[in-house]
C-alpha cells in the first residue's frame, strides 16, 4: 500500500508541476473523445478467474502548456469482464467516473498547430459508480468505490483531430471482501481539440 501511495503522489506532482510551468508561450486547449477500452484486469485470487471483454469511455479534457505540457479531464469509462467462481460465472460491468491528471511532452512542439506527437503519464483518480453483474456473488458493493490507477500513453494530433492510446495500471485494489486483483485497461480515443 505505501508503494501505490507513493507512485500515485509522485505521478500527481508530475501533472501539477506540468501545469505551473512558467512558460510565457503556453497554449491552451479543450476537446472531447470517445473510444474503446480493453480490459486486462489481474486476477490474484485463486478462487476467482477472470475473462476480459472491450468496453468503451467518453471523456472531456483541458490541456496547457508548450513544450511541456499538463492535461486535466473527467471521464466516464465502463469495463466489461466476466467474473468465475467455482459456484458461478457472469458478465460484470463497471462503470466510473474518473479525473485523469496527466503531465507530458509535445515531442513534435515547433510545428504544434499542424501535427503534434505527445507521450505523457499521471495518476487517473475514479469513482465507482455501479457495477451491474450477472454473475450472482458480485454487486457493486464488491467493487473498491474510490481509488487511483497510473497511466502512460501518447497521441497524435493533426490540426483539431486527435488520437490518442495508453495503458492504465491498476494501483488500487479493485475488489472489497478478501478478493485481490487490479483493473488494468488499455485504451484508443479519437477526438476533437480547440
Amino acid at each position: 500500500m505505501k508503494t501505490t501511495l507513493f507512485i500515485a503522489i509522485a505521478l500527481m506532482l508530475l501533472a501539477g508541476s506540468s501545469f505551473a510551468q512558467s512558460d510565457s508561450k503556453k497554449d491552451n486547449s479543450i476537446g472531447f473523445y470517445i473510444g474503446p477500452n480493453f480490459a486486462d484486469i489481474d486476477i490474484q485470487s485463486p478462487e476467482l478467474s477472470v475473462e476480459n471483454h472491450s468496453g468503451h469511455q467518453v471523456g472531456l479534457f483541458y490541456r496547457q502548456g508548450s513544450f511541456i505540457y499538463g492535461q486535466a479531464g473527467l471521464e466516464y469509462l465502463k469495463l466489461q469482464t466476466n467474473l468465475m467462481t467455482d459456484s458461478a460465472a457472469g458478465a460484470v460491468d463497471i462503470k466510473r467516473l474518473q479525473v485523469p491528471l496527466y503531465g507530458g511532452i509535445n515531442l513534435l512542439n515547433f510545428s504544434k498547430k499542424l501535427i503534434n506527437v505527445r507521450a505523457c503519464a499521471g495518476p487517473t483518480v475514479y469513482y465507482t459508480l455501479n457495477a451491474p453483474s450477472v454473475n450472482p456473488e458480485f454487486s457493486t458493493s464488491d467493487f473498491s468505490r474510490l481509488g487511483i490507477n497510473g497511466t502512460i500513453g501518447g497521441g497524435v494530433d493533426v490540426l483539431i483531430f486527435s488520437l490518442d492510446a495508453g495503458y492504465t495500471f491498476g494501483l488500487t485494489n479493485l475488489l472489497n471482501d478478501g478478493w485481490e486483483g487490479k483493473g488494468n485497461y488499455a485504451f484508443v480515443n479519437v477526438g476533437l481539440k480547440f
